[in-house]
């Protein structure tokens, strides 16, 4: 058995302490905190504490609301304060930034609303007439009748189905989507329409769409609705959420998406006149013949491949809009543009997923 300190919370939501100059990994910790570790996985270079004993708990440490937590897998951060929690992530995004892009001192906005009843979209696993969410060791299920970080529509499907108003069938998982009274699932409703910001977008339950309808709101009015250009380009555009926005800045918005039924819905959302919607995997399209003076990026999580980021370094608009999910991938096409000219007009952290370990990233860039 060792003590151990733990030192910071690394990404993952592992608290860092260390056992004899080696690394340990404590799940479930806080920084400043003193455990005993009474067993652990050995890794070549670290270990990971399986058990352990709490000695000297953090003054930031709470009761977890949840009742599921920490079995459930969902979330990671249950057991502390929320400004502890936005405390930590942008401790992290800082170091990433350190690490990854050498940046020491770049000011970071942080938007976030309540860690509560926020989640609009969520899926589900279904499992012998049991619904809940995978546990966080193993690949077994925990059932769950209610979940404190979504909303109240979700919360009545999962009630329905337990009381058997839903029937899954044998589906072994299912997406719901919550808004405005309703619940929409798979197995009813699958096509969703919702307001944002006074416009109309509808989507496809089996697509993308962002799980935080109130942040995402937020960044609409705050990075888009600004957003002016004499052409628009938006690569990884989805269903048109920021098209519907965007055709309206500008005298002509293009949108890439790889994903027919996206780009279906697209179609639908963006409708004619100024707006070129082109399905096409955005490695395989790179305009040649149209100059565009602001781009927006939202890609997945492996962020920019290498020949989109030379295709900005070619035609270099003047304004560039990265929307980010993971950070570290963010970091390095970050460096990449700041290579290529481009400065940091804003850097701004949203929570959207607050009691978990992800962060998403909305940064301004624009070339002098």
């Amino acid at each position: 058995m060792y003590v151990v300190e733990i030192e910071k919370i690394v990404p993952g939501g592992f608290g860092l302490g260390r056992i004899q100059g080696k690394v340990i990994f404590v799940p479930y910790t806080i920084p400043g905190e003193q455990v005993r570790v009474e067993s652990t996985v050995a890794r070549k270079d670290y270990e990971i504490a399986q058990t352990f004993q709490m000695l000297k708990p953090s003054t930031d440490r709470i009761q977890p609301l949840c009742p599921y937590f920490p079995l459930c897998g969902g979330c990671q951060f249950h057991h502390m304060e929320y400004d502890t929690e936005l405390e930590i992530k942008k401790g992290m995004f800082q170091e990433t930034l350190r690490r990854t892009a050498g940046l020491k001192e770049v000011p970071i906005g942080l938007v976030h609303s309540s860690p509560f009843a926020y989640r609009n979209r969520v899926r589900f696993h279904f499992r012998e007439d049991r619904i809940g969410f995978l546990a966080a060791k193993g690949t077994s299920l925990v059932p769950i009748d209610r979940c404190v970080v979504c909303v109240d529509e979700v919360n009545r499907f999962l009630q329905d189905v337990w009381e058997g108003r839903v029937e899954l069938g044998s589906r072994s998982e299912v997406t719901v989507f919550g808004y405005g009274g309703t619940y929409f699932w798979e197995g009813g409703i699958r096509e969703v329409t919702l307001e944002l910001v006074g416009r109309k977008v509808s989507f496809p339950l089996d697509s993308f769409f962002q799980s935080n309808v109130n942040l995402l709101e937020h960044l609409i009015r705050t990075h888009i609705l600004p957003l002016k250009g004499s052409k628009i380009l938006e690569l990884y555009g989805g269903v048109g959420t920021f098209g519907v926005f965007l055709k309206h800045n500008c005298s002509l918005y293009t949108m890439v998406e790889e994903y027919p039924h996206s780009v279906q819905y697209a179609g639908k959302n963006l409708g004619g006149g100024n707006v070129r919607v082109v399905q096409s995997r955005v490695e395989g399209w790179f305009s040649r013949k149209i100059f565009y003076d602001t781009v927006v990026l939202d890609p997945p999580r492996t962020g920019l491949s290498s020949p989109v980021r030379e295709y900005l370094q070619r035609m270099a608009p003047k304004n560039l809009l990265y929307i980010s999910c993971n950070p570290v991938t963010f970091a390095r096409d970050l460096k990449y543009l700041l290579g290529a000219g481009y400065e940091i007009e804003s850097c701004t952290l949203y929570d959207f997923y607050p009691r978990t370990t992800h962060l998403e990233v909305v940064c301004r860039l624009e070339r002098p």
